[in-house]
């Protein structure tokens, strides 16, 4: 039996940019938040069930993203690793992780919805917010539009909500005057 000769170690990709520091946390909850979180927290069987209405929470306070520091703050208060709080943002598509616009436009992109206009009202959100495609915000700052996977209204298609309200068998016509009673 011969030896396995040790392995060198591998290169790092040329594409991957070096690690950056921890972010450092922020002091959560802040005391606008404490008593809500707290509230939170004595409705689920252990912190880490809290997760998700906490990280909601948050992002309802902090101008509706969860930056690196929010969610280092929210992971300590929680007691899990950073690392699992980002992958439930990055698994969530109701979650922004970088600054969004003053108000969200989610439309659904599954097959009642796209079948009964979707995409043209996607096209008329984008058009509205100047926003060069879904997910970016647009130019003023205004409006987020994202394309959702399922808003659970199939049977009124097509569905959007505008700042988390649902607003169903919607037209075009219709988007532009949600959009326009915005602040």
């Amino acid at each position: 039996m011969s030896a396995t000769p040790p392995r060198a170690p591998a290169a790092a990709p040329k594409d991957v940019e070096a690690r950056q520091p921890a972010p450092t946390p922020v002091a959560f909850p802040p005391a606008a938040l404490k008593d809500e979180c707290e509230a939170i927290l004595s409705r689920y069987p252990t912190r880490q069930a809290a997760l998700i209405p906490i990280l909601l929470l948050a992002q309802g306070h902090y101008d509706n993203w969860v930056s690196p520091e929010v969610e280092a703050g929210v992971a300590e208060y929680i007691g899990v690793s950073d690392s699992h709080v980002r992958g439930v943002l990055s698994f969530y598509s109701m979650f922004n992780l970088k600054p969004a616009g003053k108000h969200e436009v989610w439309v659904c992109r599954t097959l009642t919805c796209w079948l009964r206009g979707a995409a043209k009202l996607r096209d008329t959100a984008l058009e509205k917010a100047q926003a060069e495609r879904a997910g970016v915000v647009g130019e003023d700052g205004k409006f987020l539009v994202k394309n959702m996977e399922c808003l659970g209204l199939c049977e009124v298609a097509p569905a959007v909500f505008v700042d988390g309200v649902a607003h169903t068998n919607v037209t075009n016509e219709k988007l532009v005057e949600l959009m326009d009673a915005c602040e």
